[in-house]
Protein backbone atom coordinates (compact mmCIF):
# COMPACT_ATOMS: atom_id res chain seq x y z
CA UNK A 1 0.00 0.00 0.00
CA UNK A 2 2.78 2.68 0.56
CA UNK A 3 6.85 2.51 0.66
CA UNK A 4 7.38 3.28 4.08
CA UNK A 5 8.92 0.40 5.40
CA UNK A 6 11.01 0.17 2.25
CA UNK A 7 12.41 3.80 1.87
CA UNK A 8 13.17 4.22 5.80
CA UNK A 9 16.08 1.53 5.38
CA UNK A 10 17.55 2.76 2.90
CA UNK A 11 20.81 4.24 2.42
CA UNK A 12 20.10 7.97 1.57
CA UNK A 13 17.42 7.62 4.84
CA UNK A 14 19.74 5.93 7.26
CA UNK A 15 22.43 8.37 6.37
CA UNK A 16 19.93 11.07 7.60
CA UNK A 17 19.49 9.04 10.74
CA UNK A 18 23.22 8.79 11.39
CA UNK A 19 23.90 12.41 10.81
CA UNK A 20 20.69 13.23 12.94
CA UNK A 21 22.10 11.26 16.19
CA UNK A 22 25.34 12.18 15.95
CA UNK A 23 24.16 15.94 15.87
CA UNK A 24 21.95 15.08 18.86
CA UNK A 25 24.77 13.27 20.81
CA UNK A 26 26.76 16.42 20.17
CA UNK A 27 24.25 18.74 21.88
CA UNK A 28 23.61 16.31 24.82
CA UNK A 29 27.41 16.54 25.37
CA UNK A 30 26.79 20.88 25.35
CA UNK A 31 24.25 20.36 27.26
CA UNK A 32 26.36 18.38 30.25
CA UNK A 33 28.81 20.94 29.67
CA UNK A 34 26.59 23.78 30.55
CA UNK A 35 24.99 21.38 33.42
CA UNK A 36 28.11 21.04 35.22
CA UNK A 37 29.23 24.18 34.70
CA UNK A 38 26.08 26.12 36.25
CA UNK A 39 25.00 23.73 38.72
CA UNK A 40 27.98 21.42 39.66
CA UNK A 41 30.53 23.90 39.73
CA UNK A 42 28.58 26.83 41.85
CA UNK A 43 27.77 24.26 44.99
CA UNK A 44 31.50 22.90 44.83
CA UNK A 45 32.71 26.62 44.42
CA UNK A 46 30.25 27.18 47.41
CA UNK A 47 31.96 24.35 49.52
CA UNK A 48 35.56 25.35 48.33
CA UNK A 49 34.72 29.06 49.63
CA UNK A 50 33.67 27.80 52.87
CA UNK A 51 36.67 25.63 53.83
CA UNK A 52 39.08 27.83 52.11
CA UNK A 53 38.10 31.63 52.69
CA UNK A 54 41.46 32.75 50.83
CA UNK A 55 40.26 31.25 47.09
CA UNK A 56 36.68 33.59 47.23
CA UNK A 57 37.79 35.74 44.94
CA UNK A 58 39.24 32.93 42.60
CA UNK A 59 36.09 31.42 42.90
CA UNK A 60 33.81 34.58 42.50
CA UNK A 61 36.16 34.96 39.23
CA UNK A 62 35.38 31.75 37.88
CA UNK A 63 31.75 31.99 38.96
CA UNK A 64 31.86 34.81 36.65
CA UNK A 65 33.53 33.77 33.60
CA UNK A 66 30.57 31.22 33.96
CA UNK A 67 27.76 33.38 33.88
CA UNK A 68 29.38 35.19 30.86
CA UNK A 69 30.17 32.34 29.00
CA UNK A 70 26.90 29.85 28.99
CA UNK A 71 24.25 32.32 26.99
CA UNK A 72 27.19 33.70 24.71
CA UNK A 73 28.92 30.10 24.29
CA UNK A 74 27.41 27.24 25.72
CA UNK A 75 23.64 28.29 24.62
CA UNK A 76 23.92 29.25 21.98
CA UNK A 77 25.97 26.60 20.18
CA UNK A 78 23.48 24.15 21.96
CA UNK A 79 20.47 25.69 20.71
CA UNK A 80 22.34 25.68 16.92
CA UNK A 81 22.88 21.89 17.17
CA UNK A 82 19.56 21.54 18.72
CA UNK A 83 18.06 23.40 15.44
CA UNK A 84 20.15 21.41 13.01
CA UNK A 85 19.58 18.22 14.09
CA UNK A 86 15.57 19.04 14.17
CA UNK A 87 16.20 19.71 10.52
CA UNK A 88 17.91 16.65 9.55
CA UNK A 89 15.30 14.99 11.54
CA UNK A 90 12.43 16.65 9.09
CA UNK A 91 14.65 15.71 5.64
CA UNK A 92 14.06 12.19 6.87
CA UNK A 93 10.81 12.26 7.35
CA UNK A 94 9.92 14.15 4.14
CA UNK A 95 11.71 11.71 2.29
CA UNK A 96 10.07 8.06 4.44
CA UNK A 97 6.60 9.48 4.58
CA UNK A 98 6.65 11.51 0.86
CA UNK A 99 6.01 15.17 2.77
CA UNK A 100 7.04 18.19 0.88
CA UNK A 101 9.49 20.37 2.20
CA UNK A 102 8.12 23.73 4.23
CA UNK A 103 10.41 25.90 3.35
CA UNK A 104 8.99 29.09 5.49
CA UNK A 105 8.08 26.92 8.89
CA UNK A 106 11.36 24.97 8.87
CA UNK A 107 14.08 27.25 6.28
CA UNK A 108 16.95 25.97 4.08
CA UNK A 109 17.78 22.25 4.44
CA UNK A 110 21.19 21.11 6.51
CA UNK A 111 23.83 20.74 3.25
CA UNK A 112 24.86 17.83 2.18
CA UNK A 113 28.73 18.10 3.47
CA UNK A 114 27.54 18.67 7.40
CA UNK A 115 25.20 15.67 6.86
CA UNK A 116 28.01 13.81 5.31
CA UNK A 117 30.50 14.39 7.88
CA UNK A 118 28.05 13.79 11.28
CA UNK A 119 27.20 10.27 9.62
CA UNK A 120 30.54 9.65 8.91
CA UNK A 121 31.45 9.77 12.65
CA UNK A 122 28.54 8.03 14.05
CA UNK A 123 29.57 4.93 11.70
CA UNK A 124 32.66 4.96 13.38
CA UNK A 125 31.67 4.03 16.47
CA UNK A 126 28.59 2.40 15.88
CA UNK A 127 26.61 0.19 13.57
CA UNK A 128 22.86 0.92 12.42
CA UNK A 129 21.07 -1.61 14.46
CA UNK A 130 19.00 0.69 16.37
CA UNK A 131 18.50 3.01 13.27
CA UNK A 132 16.90 0.46 11.28
CA UNK A 133 12.81 -0.06 11.14
CA UNK A 134 12.61 3.04 12.44
CA UNK A 135 8.34 3.76 12.16
CA UNK A 136 6.28 0.41 12.64
CA UNK A 137 6.58 -2.06 9.39
CA UNK A 138 3.15 -3.06 9.62
CA UNK A 139 2.08 1.07 8.62
CA UNK A 140 2.86 -0.84 5.09
CA UNK A 141 -0.58 -1.89 4.96
CA UNK A 142 -2.54 1.16 5.56
CA UNK A 143 -2.59 3.69 2.43
CA UNK A 144 0.18 6.23 2.14
CA UNK A 145 -2.04 9.39 3.32
CA UNK A 146 -3.09 7.40 6.70
CA UNK A 147 0.15 5.67 7.23
CA UNK A 148 1.40 9.16 7.69
CA UNK A 149 -0.83 10.26 10.57
CA UNK A 150 -0.26 6.57 11.82
CA UNK A 151 3.86 7.24 12.10
CA UNK A 152 3.36 11.08 13.16
CA UNK A 153 0.93 9.66 16.32
CA UNK A 154 3.58 7.45 17.14
CA UNK A 155 6.31 9.29 17.22
CA UNK A 156 4.42 11.87 19.36
CA UNK A 157 3.29 9.22 21.93
CA UNK A 158 7.03 8.01 22.07
CA UNK A 159 8.54 11.32 22.30
CA UNK A 160 5.98 11.91 25.22
CA UNK A 161 6.51 8.88 26.80
CA UNK A 162 9.82 9.63 27.48
CA UNK A 163 9.55 13.16 28.75
CA UNK A 164 6.97 11.93 31.30
CA UNK A 165 9.85 9.05 32.52
CA UNK A 166 12.77 11.31 32.27
CA UNK A 167 10.36 14.26 34.33
CA UNK A 168 9.41 11.47 37.23
CA UNK A 169 13.27 10.42 37.07
CA UNK A 170 14.24 14.35 37.92
CA UNK A 171 11.64 14.52 40.53
CA UNK A 172 12.99 11.71 42.49
CA UNK A 173 16.76 12.75 42.75
CA UNK A 174 15.39 16.13 43.60
CA UNK A 175 13.62 14.79 46.36
CA UNK A 176 15.77 12.35 47.84
CA UNK A 177 18.77 15.16 47.85
CA UNK A 178 16.19 17.26 49.41
CA UNK A 179 15.25 14.40 51.97
CA UNK A 180 18.98 13.44 52.59
CA UNK A 181 19.69 16.55 53.48
CA UNK A 182 17.14 17.21 56.08
CA UNK A 183 17.60 14.00 57.39
CA UNK A 184 21.28 14.65 58.00
CA UNK A 185 20.40 18.41 59.78
CA UNK A 186 18.25 15.76 62.08
CA UNK A 187 20.96 13.53 62.88
CA UNK A 188 23.72 16.03 63.12
CA UNK A 189 20.51 17.91 65.50
CA UNK A 190 21.42 21.56 63.55
CA UNK A 191 19.09 24.71 64.14
CA UNK A 192 16.97 26.42 61.89
CA UNK A 193 20.13 28.47 60.92
CA UNK A 194 22.47 25.56 60.34
CA UNK A 195 20.50 24.23 58.23
CA UNK A 196 19.92 26.25 56.02
CA UNK A 197 23.18 27.27 55.87
CA UNK A 198 23.84 23.29 55.08
CA UNK A 199 20.84 23.49 52.04
CA UNK A 200 22.88 26.62 50.66
CA UNK A 201 25.34 24.86 48.38
CA UNK A 202 23.06 22.37 47.12
CA UNK A 203 20.31 24.97 46.10
CA UNK A 204 21.70 25.62 42.24
CA UNK A 205 21.01 21.58 41.89
CA UNK A 206 17.44 21.85 43.34
CA UNK A 207 16.54 25.09 40.84
CA UNK A 208 17.98 23.21 38.21
CA UNK A 209 15.65 19.97 38.88
CA UNK A 210 12.42 22.16 39.44
CA UNK A 211 13.37 24.06 36.16
CA UNK A 212 13.83 20.65 34.44
CA UNK A 213 10.99 19.18 35.55
CA UNK A 214 8.18 21.01 34.68
CA UNK A 215 9.87 21.88 31.44
CA UNK A 216 10.01 18.08 30.37
CA UNK A 217 6.34 18.09 31.91
CA UNK A 218 5.19 21.24 30.00
CA UNK A 219 6.63 19.55 26.95
CA UNK A 220 5.00 16.30 27.27
CA UNK A 221 1.51 18.05 27.85
CA UNK A 222 1.80 19.72 24.49
CA UNK A 223 2.62 17.04 22.69
CA UNK A 224 -0.42 15.19 23.99
CA UNK A 225 -2.37 18.01 22.87
CA UNK A 226 -0.91 17.56 19.18
CA UNK A 227 -1.83 13.60 20.08
CA UNK A 228 -5.52 14.73 20.35
CA UNK A 229 -5.38 16.10 17.18
CA UNK A 230 -3.99 13.92 15.08
CA UNK A 231 -6.71 11.73 16.21
CA UNK A 232 -9.57 13.82 15.58
CA UNK A 233 -7.44 13.79 11.77
CA UNK A 234 -7.94 9.79 11.60
CA UNK A 235 -11.16 9.91 12.86
CA UNK A 236 -11.87 12.11 10.09
CA UNK A 237 -10.21 10.30 7.63
CA UNK A 238 -12.00 7.10 8.62
CA UNK A 239 -15.08 8.79 8.20
CA UNK A 240 -14.32 9.64 4.87
CA UNK A 241 -14.57 12.64 5.86
CA UNK A 242 -10.22 13.81 4.69
CA UNK A 243 -9.20 12.61 1.81
CA UNK A 244 -5.43 12.03 -0.33
CA UNK A 245 -5.45 15.40 -0.47
CA UNK A 246 -6.49 17.13 2.52
CA UNK A 247 -4.94 14.55 4.86
CA UNK A 248 -1.50 15.38 3.37
CA UNK A 249 -1.81 19.22 4.22
CA UNK A 250 -3.02 18.20 7.90
CA UNK A 251 0.04 16.08 7.83
CA UNK A 252 2.41 18.90 6.40
CA UNK A 253 0.79 20.78 9.45
CA UNK A 254 1.32 18.57 12.36
CA UNK A 255 4.78 18.02 10.83
CA UNK A 256 5.36 22.16 11.34
CA UNK A 257 4.47 21.32 15.31
CA UNK A 258 6.90 17.96 15.52
CA UNK A 259 9.69 20.41 14.23
CA UNK A 260 8.77 23.07 16.62
CA UNK A 261 8.87 20.79 19.48
CA UNK A 262 12.29 18.78 18.01
CA UNK A 263 14.15 22.21 17.36
CA UNK A 264 13.16 23.78 20.49
CA UNK A 265 12.28 21.62 23.47
CA UNK A 266 14.44 20.40 26.26
CA UNK A 267 16.46 17.27 25.23
CA UNK A 268 16.34 14.03 27.47
CA UNK A 269 19.77 12.25 29.09
CA UNK A 270 20.60 9.72 26.37
CA UNK A 271 21.04 6.33 28.51
CA UNK A 272 16.95 6.82 28.94
CA UNK A 273 16.47 6.14 25.34
CA UNK A 274 18.55 2.75 25.61
CA UNK A 275 16.53 2.30 28.87
CA UNK A 276 12.80 2.42 27.61
CA UNK A 277 13.97 1.87 24.00
CA UNK A 278 12.77 -1.63 23.60
CA UNK A 279 9.45 -1.15 25.71
CA UNK A 280 8.45 2.00 24.43
CA UNK A 281 8.92 0.67 20.64
CA UNK A 282 6.27 -2.38 21.77
CA UNK A 283 3.87 -0.15 22.43
CA UNK A 284 4.69 1.69 19.35
CA UNK A 285 4.33 -1.47 17.22
CA UNK A 286 0.84 -2.13 19.18
CA UNK A 287 -0.05 1.59 19.09
CA UNK A 288 -0.15 0.98 15.29
CA UNK A 289 -1.85 -2.13 15.20
CA UNK A 290 -4.26 -1.12 16.80
CA UNK A 291 -5.20 1.95 14.10
CA UNK A 292 -4.62 -0.73 11.31
CA UNK A 293 -7.03 -2.50 13.06
CA UNK A 294 -9.77 0.72 13.20
CA UNK A 295 -9.21 0.47 9.51
CA UNK A 296 -10.09 -2.62 8.62
CA UNK A 297 -13.16 -2.26 10.70
CA UNK A 298 -13.79 0.21 9.41
CA UNK A 299 -13.47 -0.50 5.58
CA UNK A 300 -15.61 -3.89 6.53
CA UNK A 301 -18.28 -1.13 7.78
CA UNK A 302 -18.32 0.62 4.51
CA UNK A 303 -18.36 -2.34 2.24
CA UNK A 304 -21.77 -3.67 4.25
CA UNK A 305 -23.37 -0.45 3.74
CA UNK A 306 -22.69 -0.07 -0.15
CA UNK A 307 -20.19 3.03 0.71
CA UNK A 308 -16.24 2.98 -0.97
CA UNK A 309 -14.31 1.52 1.51
CA UNK A 310 -10.87 3.11 2.47
CA UNK A 311 -8.62 0.63 0.84
CA UNK A 312 -6.45 -1.76 2.98
CA UNK A 313 -3.80 -4.46 1.89
CA UNK A 314 -6.19 -7.17 3.56
CA UNK A 315 -9.36 -5.97 1.17
CA UNK A 316 -6.99 -6.39 -1.97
Amino acid sequence: MNTIPTLQNEEAAIKLLRARTQVYASATKMMILQLLLTVVVPVAGAIVAIVWPGLRASVAAASLAIVIADPLVLDHRYKLLMKRAAKIAEQFDCIVLDLPWDQFSVGDKVEAEDIHAAARDYAKRHDDTELLHWYPESVGAAPLHLARIICQQTNLRYDSQLRRSYGGIIKVVALTLFGGLFFSALVQNLSVADWILSMTPATPVLAWAIREYYRQRDTAGLLEDLIKEARKLWARALAGQCGADECLQKSREFQNAIYTRRATSPLIIFFLYRLKRSRLEDEMNEGAAAFLRDLDISSTSASLHGESPVTTKNSI
